[in-house]
C-alpha cells in the first residue's frame, strides 16, 4: 500500500561565494533546474562571507518514492550566484506505529482477505490480546466446523490466518421448573432425590423465595444446621451444579444469629470488604468459596477487614464461623 510521500528534509550546507560580499539568498530545486532564481528561493537568516546554513526543504507529495537529486546554490547580495552543490537523497514512506487495527473471521471457507467478517480491534497495539464474538448463521450445519481469523495493522498487512475447531449445535430454550435442597447433616440422597420444590411458574432465569424446615430435632446452636445446599433442574431434566443458598431467614430462636449480627460491606466490592458486628463475638475460621465450591481464600485470625484483590471477579460465598456459630453470604467481586 503505497503511503503518504515524506514532506522534509533536513540538509546542512557549507558554501562560499568567492566576491567579497556576503550572501544573502539560497536556492533549492529536485532533479530538474528552472533557471537561476526560478526555483524555491529562501532568504539567509544571518548574511556573511562565508556560510554554514541548515535550510529545510519541501517534498511535494507528487515526488515518488526512491532515489532523486536535490541541487542547491547561493546568491550574494551583489546578485551573483554560486556553483551549483548536489546532493543524493531517498524519498521514502514515513515512518508510524505499526498497531494492529482490524480483525476478521470465516466458516470453513475463505472469502479472501478483507472480505470476510470483521470485528473491532480494542485497544489498537503492536501486540493485543483480543476476545471477539463469532456469530453462526443459520444456514451452517450442526456439527464440527473450523473457525478462521486474522489480523491486520495500521500498513494493510494482514496476519497468518488462524484456525479452531468449534461445534454447532442447538441451544433449544430452557426454564428453572424444580428446585431441590438439603442440609450439610442430611447428606446428598442424589439428583432428584432430597427436599423438592417445583416451581409455580418455569423461568429461564429468576429469583424464587421459599420456606425451607430446619431437619427434625433439638439443636443447641445453629452450627449443627449451618450449611443449606441447593440446586434446580431445567425443562430439559438437567440440573444446575450445587451451591450453598447465601441468604436463609431466621427461624424461631435465631433472631440473634449470624445472618442479623454481621453486615458485609461494600458489597459488590473491589478491593477490600468489611466485616461489621452489632455485638461482641469472636470469628474462629473465615472462608471464601468460588461458585464450583472451590476454597481459594481461608484464614483463623479474627479479622475484620479482609484483602480480596487478588480475587478475580465474580460471585462469592463467604463463610463466617465462631464458637457457636456458623453463616455463609454471597459476595460480588466487580
Amino acid at each position: 500500500m503505497k503511503q503518504i510521500i515524506l514532506t522534509a528534509i533536513y540538509l546542512a550546507i557549507a558554501m562560499c561565494i568567492n566576491a567579497q560580499s556576503n550572501t544573502i539568498q539560497i536556492e533549492y530545486f529536485l532533479d530538474t533546474d528552472n533557471g537561476f532564481g526560478m526555483n524555491t528561493v529562501m532568504d539567509i537568516t544571518s548574511p556573511d562571507l562565508d556560510i554554514t546554513e541548515t535550510i529545510l526543504a519541501d517534498i511535494p507529495s507528487s515526488t515518488s518514492l526512491g532515489y532523486h537529486k536535490l541541487y542547491i546554490r547561493a546568491k550574494d547580495e551583489n546578485g551573483n550566484w554560486s556553483h551549483t552543490i548536489r546532493k543524493q537523497i531517498q524519498v521514502f514512506a514515513p515512518v508510524v506505529e505499526n498497531n494492529i487495527v482490524l480483525g476478521e473471521y470465516f466458516i470453513d471457507q475463505d472469502p479472501m482477505f478483507g472480505t470476510a467478517e470483521t470485528f473491532n480491534i480494542n485497544p489498537e497495539e503492536g501486540d493485543i490480546m483480543q476476545q471477539f464474538s463469532a456469530q453462526i448463521l443459520e444456514t451452517v450445519t450442526l456439527g464440527y466446523h473450523k473457525l478462521y481469523g486474522r489480523v491486520q495493522d495500521s500498513y494493510g498487512n494482514w496476519s497468518h490466518t488462524f484456525r479452531k475447531n468449534i461445534e454447532v449445535y442447538l441451544n433449544p430454550d430452557t426454564s428453572i421448573v424444580e428446585i431441590e435442597y438439603f442440609f450439610v447433616d442430611e447428606s446428598d440422597s442424589g439428583f432428584g432425590s432430597n427436599n423438592l420444590l417445583s416451581i409455580d411458574v418455569p423461568e429461564d432465569d429468576g429469583t424464587w423465595n421459599f420456606d425451607v424446615s430446619y431437619p427434625p430435632g433439638v439443636y443447641e446452636d445453629i452450627s449443627e444446621i449451618d450449611t443449606l445446599f441447593v440446586r434446580v433442574k431445567d425443562s430439559n431434566g438437567k440440573w444446575s451444579i450445587t451451591t450453598t443458598l447465601d441468604e436463609i431467614g431466621p427461624g424461631l430462636g435465631l433472631e440473634d444469629s449470624l445472618f442479623k449480627t454481621v453486615n458485609i460491606s461494600p458489597n459488590p466490592f473491589t478491593k477490600t470488604i468489611n466485616l461489621q458486628t452489632s455485638k461482641t463475638l469472636e470469628f474462629k475460621d473465615i472462608a471464601i468459596y468460588d461458585i464450583t465450591g472451590r476454597e481459594v481464600y481461608t484464614t483463623t485470625e479474627d479479622l475484620r477487614t479482609l484483602n480480596l484483590e487478588n480475587l478475580e471477579n465474580g460471585t462469592y460465598i463467604l463463610s463466617l464461623a465462631t464458637e457457636n456459630e456458623k453463616a455463609t453470604f454471597k459476595i460480588i467481586k466487580q
